[in-house]
C-alpha cells in the first residue's frame, strides 16, 4: 500500500491517477454503457421503450438521492473508504444486473446501478481530486475527467462485444468481475484525503503558477445554494444530463432514423468520446483562467446546435456534425462541474456541496429519456422534443449572463 508520506512520486499524481480511474468505472453505470445494453434488454423482457426508459428514470433518481449523504459523508470520513464501499456497491449491481426478470427488478437494478457509479464512484473520484488540487484545479479536474472520455470511447464496444459473446447477462456478470477486480482495491489502496494531513502540499507540488492567488472561499451547503452561480452550474448540469441522456440512451434509435447503420452509430459514440476528451481538457485550462460562469454559453450553444442537427436533417454528414456537438457540449460541462462548485465554494464543505448539485444534475438524466421514449412510441421521431431541447439551452446559456461571483462569506460555519 502506497504511503502519501513515503511515495518518491509527489502523491498528487497518484490521486489524480486514481481519480481518473475512478471516472473510467463509472462507465457501466453511464448511459454511454447502459444505452448498449437497452435494445437486448427491451427486445429480452419483452418491455417497451417507454417503460425502460421509465424504469431508467424512476431508478436513476432513487440512485441519486443518497448523494447529499453521501458527500457529507466524504467530508468527515474521507475519499478512500467511501470509495472502497461504493466500488463494493457498484459490483453487486452490475450482478443483480444480470438476474434482471421484470420491470421492477430492472428499476431495482438500475437504482443501484446509476447510484453506485454516478451518485458514488463519480462523486468521490472528481472529490479527490479537488482536494488535492487547487491553483491548477481546472487542468487537473479535466485530465482526470478524461477518464469518463475514455471509458465512453472503450467500453460501448468491449460491451457490444460481450453481448455478442454472452448475451447482455453475460456481460453484466463479466462487468461485475471487473470492477471487483480493478477499482475496488485501486480505491482502498490509493484514495487518501486532503494532502496537508500528511504534511504536503496541494497541486502534485509543482512550483506556484505566475499570478496571485485568491484566497480560497469557505461555504457550507446552505449559503451555496443562496447564491446565483450554484443555480446556473446546476441549471447548466441539469439540461447536459437530460438532453445528453436521452440522446446517448436513444443513439442507436435516433441514428436509424437519420438512415445510420448500427457499425456506423457505434463509430460515432467513438467521434463523441474523442471530442468530449479533446473539450475536456480544453476547458479545464480555461477553468484555470476564467471564471466557469463565463463558459456555460459555450456548452449549452454546442448542447443547442446537437439537438437541433438531428431534427432538421439526417445522413453521415449531418450524423457527424451532431457526434461532434455532443461531444464539445459534454466535455466543456464536465470540467466546468469537476472544478466550479471548488473553484467558487473551496474544499471545506466541498462534499457535501457537490451531492447537493448531484441531485439536481442526475435529477435531468432520469426525466431527460422519457420526452424521448414518448416522442418515439407516439410519432415514430423525435424532431417535436428536439426543437424544445434546443430552446431550452439558448436560454440557459443566455442565463449565465444574469448572475454574477459569489463574495466569500463571513462565517463556514452550517
Amino acid at each position: 500500500m502506497v504511503s502519501p508520506k513515503t511515495s518518491a512520486l509527489h502523491y498528487g499524481w497518484i490521486i489524480l491517477g486514481a481519480g481518473t480511474f475512478g471516472s473510467f468505472m463509472t462507465l457501466p453505470g453511464q448511459t454511454a454503457g447502459v444505452s448498449v445494453f437497452f435494445d437486448p434488454i427491451t427486445a429480452d423482457l419483452g418491455i417497451s421503450r417507454t417503460a425502460a426508459s421509465i424504469a431508467y428514470a424512476i431508478g436513476t433518481l432513487a440512485g441519486i438521492l443518497p448523494a447529499p449523504i453521501i458527500g457529507r459523508w466524504i467530508d468527515r470520513r474521507g475519499p478512500r473508504l467511501t470509495a472502497t464501499i461504493i466500488a463494493g456497491a457498484l459490483a453487486v449491481a452490475c450482478a443483480l444486473m444480470a438476474t434482471v426478470q421484470s420491470v421492477m427488478m430492472l428499476l431495482i437494478g438500475f437504482a443501484l446501478l446509476r447510484g453506485a457509479a454516478i451518485g458514488g464512484l463519480s462523486l468521490v473520484s472528481q472529490q479527490v481530486v479537488n482536494l488535492w488540487f487547487v491553483r491548477r484545479r481546472g487542468i487537473a479536474a479535466a485530465a482526470a475527467s478524461l477518464g469518463l472520455a475514455a471509458g465512453s470511447m472503450i467500453f460501448p464496444k468491449c460491451i457490444d462485444a460481450l453481448i455478442s459473446l454472452y448475451g447482455w447477462r453475460g456481460a453484466y456478470l463479466a462487468l461485475a468481475g471487473f470492477v471487483a477486480l480493478t477499482i475496488l482495491p485501486i480505491a482502498a489502496a490509493l484514495f487518501r484525503d486532503r494532502p496537508e494531513k500528511f504534511g504536503l502540499t496541494p497541486d502534485a507540488g509543482l512550483l506556484p503558477m505566475a499570478e496571485p492567488l485568491r484566497e480560497e472561499p469557505s461555504f457550507t451547503r446552505a449559503q451555496a445554494l443562496r447564491t446565483g452561480v450554484f443555480w446556473l452550474l446546476c441549471a447548466a448540469g441539469f439540461l447536459t444530463n437530460a438532453i445528453g441522456t436521452a440522446l446517448l440512451l436513444n443513439h442507436f434509435s435516433i441514428m436509424r432514423t437519420a438512415s445510420i447503420g448500427h457499425g456506423d452509430a457505434l463509430l460515432l459514440l467513438s467521434l463523441l468520446a474523442g471530442v468530449q476528451a479533446i473539450a475536456t481538457l480544453g476547458t479545464g485550462f480555461l477553468v484555470d483562467r476564467y471564471e466557469p460562469r463565463h463558459l456555460v454559453p459555450l456548452s449549452m450553444f454546442m448542447l443547442a446546435l446537437a439537438s437541433a442537427l438531428p431534427a432538421f436533417g439526417n445522413g453521415s454528414a449531418i450524423s457527424v456534425l451532431y457526434a461532434l456537438n455532443v461531444g464539445g457540449a459534454y466535455g466543456t460541462q464536465q470540467a466546468i462541474n469537476a472544478a466550479g462548485y471548488a473553484q467558487y465554494f473551496g474544499r471545506d464543505h466541498l462534499g457535501a456541496i457537490r451531492g447537493a448539485s448531484f441531485v439536481f444534475g442526475i435529477a435531468g438524466a432520469a426525466f431527460g429519456p422519457l420526452p424521448f421514449a414518448a416522442s418515439a412510441d407516439w410519432t415514430g421521431g423525435y424532431a417535436a422534443v428536439l426543437t424544445g431541447c434546443c430552446a431550452l439551452c439558448l436560454v440557459g446559456g443566455a442565463g449565465a449572463f444574469a448572475v454574477s461571483r459569489p463574495s466569500s462569506p463571513a462565517t463556514s460555519r452550517e
